[in-house]
């Protein structure tokens, strides 16, 4: 099975690890869930006045088509449909795998599932924890076919009768036993009145990929509506527990305007690890939302002393002075230049390293990792040439493969 590299959401590469290791009742198990990909990209801030138009028009694509299931799947199968929730959530607490019972009593009857090893919570109508909180877009009885005259159409979201507030929207794969999502960067504020104050916060992080040194500060960047005498707090966990267990770093900041900014210094338990970290806004009436930034960050060793020396190998991948320094002399006997000029340390080629659920096996121009010559030279420090963003990625496929343990909580079909 041909597996390539992409940059797709966090709960999906959980399920590419499930449809890779887990024995699967379905002839589908190993087949990719295809995603919904947001395009363009959308505004970190969209205000739906429905004084003046209460339906919003939601665009979106996909990356092929997907509309041969096998028969064993459900008459339905390989699908899309649409949602929106009242608040964010971190990629390592997914959404609830499955929409309703209906849904559920549809995979066992093709004896994909055994309805009694679902968990409730993992189920949108009797969730506890999103009781209340999760609207329908799109209908169950209209989910799409995975085509391209699909995909070309948008997705009308109708707001009227919902409460005015903040709301972040996802696309679904409907593929069971392993559904999936897809969600949209930004946040969508439902309103029917121009002031800030008749209507509850909302925020979302703009953030991309962030991977920083451990004497470096992170700095959360978003965008903001709410009314005046609004604060945020902020709030990081590692990842590596079966539960994400959130530290203030930041209490109860002032803000004003539409944009925030937010500083995280990293502390030591932090080094080293994949972390997670959210934003929650509260105004003077205590209404608040939550918004979780959309990739993990990683928190590197130092270079200043923390670690150091050749046998780092976090340090060595970026080219520490101290490591070229050091292999100025041995250069030449490992493919190194005569000066300890490591140039050919590591290269890749091709799309986005990342990884989430199903791989993408349509081709393209994206390739897998490469090596060069003359790896073992010197101290194997990436070449002097690549761009710093490609340095910094190594390093943190370097550093997830030294965690002790996958991220945990990630929930699947059964």
């Amino acid at each position: 099975m041909q597996i390539v590299c992409r940059k797709l959401p966090g709960s999906a590469f959980v399920l590419a690890i499930l449809a890779a290791s887990a024995p699967a009742r379905a002839g589908n198990g190993t087949h990719p869930r295809t995603p919904v990909l947001w395009e363009p990209a959308p505004a970190c801030m969209t205000i739906v006045d429905r004084t003046v138009d209460s339906k919003l028009s939601l665009v979106y694509t996909i990356p092929y088509e997907d509309t041969e299931p096998t028969a064993d799947e459900v008459d339905d199968s390989r699908r899309h449909q649409f949602f929106a929730y009242c608040h964010g959530h971190s990629r390592q607490e997914p959404l609830p795998v499955w929409v309703t019972e209906l849904d559920i009593a549809a995979a066992a009857a093709k004896k994909l599932i055994d309805p009694a090893d679902v968990d409730a919570e993992n189920v949108l109508e009797t969730s506890t924890l999103w009781k209340d909180c999760w609207y329908r877009v799109t209908g169950d009885d209209q989910r799409r076919p995975i085509t391209y005259d699909e995909a070309m159409k948008p997705v009308v979201w109708e707001t009227a009768g919902l409460p005015v507030g903040g709301y972040v929207i996802a696309g679904y794969t409907w593929e069971p036993a392993f559904n999936t999502w897809w969600e949209r960067s930004g946040v969508v504020k439902v309103i029917d009145d121009l002031d800030p104050a008749a209507s509850p916060p909302a925020l979302a992080l703009s953030n991309g990929e962030e991977i920083k040194f451990s004497d470096e500060v992170l700095t959360l960047r978003g965008c903001l509506s709410a009314m005046d005498g609004s604060t945020i707090t902020g709030f990081w966990s590692r990842t590596d527990n079966d539960v994400l267990d959130w530290q203030v770093f930041a209490s109860d900041v002032p803000v004003a305007g539409d944009e925030f900014e937010l500083d995280f210094m990293p502390p030591p338990e932090a080094v080293g690890e994949s972390i997670a970290l959210k934003v929650e806004i509260v105004d003077p009436m205590d209404r608040r939302f939550t918004a979780h930034m959309d990739d993990l960050a990683t928190i590197l060793p130092g270079i200043d002393g923390e670690t150091g020396g050749c046998e780092d190998t976090a340090v060595n991948f970026i080219g520490d002075p101290g490591c070229g320094d050091s292999s100025s002399g041995g250069g030449s006997s490992g493919g190194g230049g005569s000066s300890g000029d490591a140039s050919t340390g590591a290269v890749v080629t091709g799309g986005e390293a990342s990884g989430t659920s199903g791989a993408d096996t349509s081709g393209g121009d994206e390739t897998g990792p490469t090596e060069a010559p003359g790896k073992d030279g010197g101290c194997g420090c990436v070449a002097g040439d690549a761009p710093a963003s490609l340095s910094l990625a190594l390093i943190g496929l370097a550093l997830l493969l030294r965690r002790r343990r996958a991220p945990a909580g990630a929930r699947t079909g059964v």
